[in-house]
């Protein structure tokens, strides 16, 4: 990493875990904003929480944010770069699973907060996307975004490959237009928000999980 800090931010303490993560991708910026609001707006009504913990990870890839770059600083795509079944060792994806800062940041998140559900926010293909046990949850999740489900299958070595198909954890990727970094937060929570309120509304609903 070239100095830049991975960020969490954990708000409440309920038995039931929602990590939300974006910028995974540098060239995928859209999702921080939209994180960092739905954390203001948790802190100003922090009752809306009820028994979820919520885990913010506004930017997973700061180095790829701050150069445009898909990949973090040493050119390993970090959405490729998990222990998953069908991880495939070539040097854009690290090799072998979980050798960057990064995915071992998030990956030591995932054990210690044991999420019922996962958000992961990307770019450019308007949808929403799921792995593992989360199609219902897509579904609904979906209709509060005006985004369309679709399945797009779990990409080798991936976070919803891993999370998903792997640990048996609802994973849904949120896939938001390929121009949406040109809209402002308001606009932006104004679209998305209600996406956001829902998925809350799902990890309440969801039974705690035993340690990944």
């Amino acid at each position: 990493m070239q100095g830049r800090a991975l960020e969490a931010n954990v708000l409440g303490a309920g038995p039931r875990t929602l990590l939300i993560i974006a910028g995974i991708h540098g060239t995928e910026p859209a999702g921080g904003p939209l994180v960092r609001r739905f954390e203001r707006e948790l802190r100003a009504a922090p009752e809306r929480l009820r028994d979820v913990t919520l885990v913010l990870v506004p930017e997973l890839n700061p180095d790829g944010l701050a150069a445009g770059t898909r990949t973090n600083a040493r050119g390993v795509d970090l959405n490729r770069n998990w222990p998953a079944r069908n991880f495939t060792s070539t040097e854009r994806h690290g090799g072998d699973p979980l050798t960057e800062p990064e995915t071992r940041f998030l990956a030591d998140l995932l054990e210690r907060h044991r999420p019922v559900l996962v958000l992961s926010f990307h770019q450019p293909l308007a949808c929403v996307d799921y792995d593992g046990p989360a199609e219902l949850i897509a579904e609904r999740v979906a209709r509060a975004s005006n985004l369309p489900v679709k399945k797009l299958g779990a990409r080798p070595g991936s976070l919803g490959a891993y999370v998903g198909e792997d640990l048996g954890v609802p994973i849904l990727t949120l896939e938001l237009p390929a121009n949406a970094q040109r809209s402002s937060e308001e606009d932006l929570w104004r679209r998305y928000g209600a996406l956001l309120w829902q998925a809350l509304d799902e990890a309440f609903a969801l039974d705690p999980r035993p340690a990944i």
